[in-house]
């Protein structure tokens, strides 16, 4: 009895438990979603922080670049203003620039690169821009018109033949030139006599530069090419000896080390003062390193060292190298729109009213060519490599075109050859004449150098000899530089410009004239009239007088 009431109180226990179980896993199931719930909102909470936490970093990460990047400027500005307060003669001691015999490379940027960080100079550029996109736009306009093309390639791959055999001429140039680094290396070890050295030394430059002319003369075709060997050859000449003349002076001991001019004792300068270049000779290795970043610097001043800035920009050099490019074509451009036919018309009906009308036709785009080499070579290229090799001292030209006399002229148009000129010729023919020689002895003798160099370089560009260049250098050039103080009223600026238009126009018209008469003439009958000196008759000349 008593087990049939437990069986009866279990079963209903067992009844009353099923809803209680039901109810308990429906919970169950409620909380499982809840906690789903909260695993996905804070998964999105966690996902949201770590979102603002990067956003956070990222901001806080250009704010430090913004930051470091200013601070760098500032410090890159300081480091130039204390370099500069090393080298420039205004910050340091009074008399440091007056004691030096040699120039002091310090940081300056080139004047257009500072005026054209204004706007109105800026505008000018954009001008020179804007003329050139017409003249261009205008020229393919006319080419295809009348020949059927866009890009007349022919004439410009004709200025430019034979690319890869200048390449190799320029590179078995290179090396010559690096002879010369072993030969200086091998004098100071072996202690050859000076004699002995100068000798050899001043055959191998001989016989480079003649190997130049002849290798231009006899193989490479097109005035573009052989401008590019000749200027080359002659930059390295120019290298050589200045690397060659400041190691075998102030990196031995010798007695013209500290030899004093005149012009210098009168400064105050004496032996026991004159700050000289610090220049060594150490370990070949050491030597070809030094040269190689010598002869790619836009300078022909040897140093051993040469303060450099901290950086370098690859957007300025960009700019610079297709500034160049674009003034080589844009020279195209007005040769081909301006120059050729009225040279070409001027060639078949050569008289005196046709020479002149066809001088006033060359005035504007030849001094304007003259123009695009100064900014294309003298301010782009020199400060592209200027740039690339975070070289300071950018002062390649100054305010030339401000010139009222052609003394100015030739002293601020090319300031790089300028310094060699004057450093390694002019103060150089006063040190070995000891001071006797005159001051316009030592003048002509350095416009003389110039001149002759000017005129081998046009000789082989062009392929025959026709002085017009060396006429007007040491003609009318050196007579104005003698009466340069009747030039001093500012309005004598107009009459230098007039000059420019004159003279510019008169060297293309020649020059271009005597080319295309040299086509249309032929040289047996030019042999058979002169003999052996054909080479110094003008074919214009007898255009002109038929002889």
């Amino acid at each position: 009895m008593r087990k049939k009431q437990q069986l009866k109180k279990v079963e209903k226990e067992n009844d009353s438990s099923q809803p209680t179980t039901a109810i308990a896993s429906q919970k169950k199931f409620a909380n499982k979603d809840l906690e789903n719930d909260l695993l996905e909102y804070k998964a999105k909470m966690i996902n949201h922080i770590e979102n603002r936490i990067l956003q956070s970093q990222k901001k806080l990460e250009d704010s430090i670049r913004e930051e470091m990047e200013q601070f760098e400027q500032e410090i890159s500005k300081t480091i130039h203003e204390l370099r500069d307060d090393q080298f420039d003669h205004k910050v340091s001691s009074i008399n440091h620039q007056e004691k030096q015999m040699e120039k002091v490379f310090r940081y300056k940027p080139s004047l257009l690169s500072e005026m054209m960080k204004q706007s109105d100079y800026k505008t000018l550029y954009h001008m020179m821009m804007a003329s050139m996109f017409i003249l261009m736009g205008n020229l393919w306009i006319q080419d295809y018109l009348e020949r059927g093309i866009i890009f007349d390639m022919e004439t410009f791959f004709w200025c430019f033949q034979t690319p890869l055999l200048v390449a190799e001429i320029w590179f078995a140039l290179v090396l010559s030139s690096y002879l010369t680094v072993y030969w200086v290396s091998y004098c100071y070890q072996n202690k050859i006599r000076p004699f002995t050295a100068i000798l050899v030394f001043s055959l191998h430059q001989i016989i480079s530069i003649l190997a130049a002319c002849y290798m231009t003369s006899a193989w490479v075709n097109g005035f573009g090419s052989r401008m590019i060997v000749m200027c080359e050859a002659v930059r390295m000449m120019m290298k050589n000896y200045s690397y060659a003349r400041n190691k075998m002076l102030y990196g031995t001991e010798n007695e013209q080390k500290y030899f004093i001019l005149q012009s210098f004792e009168k400064k105050g300068i004496t032996k026991q003062n004159v700050l000289l270049p610090e220049i060594n000779i150490q370990s070949l290795s050491q030597e070809l390193k030094r040269y190689t970043y010598f002869f790619l610097a836009p300078t022909l001043l040897y140093r051993d060292y040469y303060v450099k800035a901290p950086h370098y920009s690859k957007k300025k050099v960009i700019i610079e190298f297709a500034n160049f490019f674009m003034c080589i074509y844009y020279g195209f451009i007005l040769f081909r729109s301006f120059c050729k036919e009225p040279i070409l018309q001027l060639r078949e009906n050569l008289t005196l009213m046709n020479f002149i009308v066809t001088l006033y036709k060359l005035m504007m785009p030849s001094t304007f060519s003259l123009v695009l080499v100064f900014f294309g070579l003298l301010h782009s290229w020199f400060n592209g490599w200027a740039e690339l090799l975070r070289f300071p001292d950018r002062t390649f030209y100054h305010d030339w075109w401000t010139a009222s006399e052609f003394g100015q002229y030739y002293r601020k148009w090319n300031v790089i050859v300028h310094e060699f000129l004057y450093y390694y010729v002019y103060l150089d023919s006063e040190k070995l004449s000891q001071g006797k020689r005159s001051r316009l002895f030592r003048q002509l003798i350095t416009f003389g150098c110039s001149a002759v160099i000017h005129e081998i370089i046009l000789t082989f560009a062009l392929g025959f000899f026709y002085p017009i260049c060396f006429l007007l250098f040491t003609g009318p050039g050196i007579l104005f530089i003698q009466a340069k103080e009747v030039f001093k009223q500012g309005w004598f600026n107009i009459l230098f410009w007039v000059l420019m238009y004159i003279g510019t126009s008169v060297m293309i018209t020649l020059y271009l004239t005597e080319y295309y008469a040299r086509i249309l003439i032929n040289d047996h009958l030019i042999e058979q009239r002169w003999g052996i000196i054909q080479y110094l008759i003008p074919r214009t000349f007898y255009l002109i007088t038929g002889i």
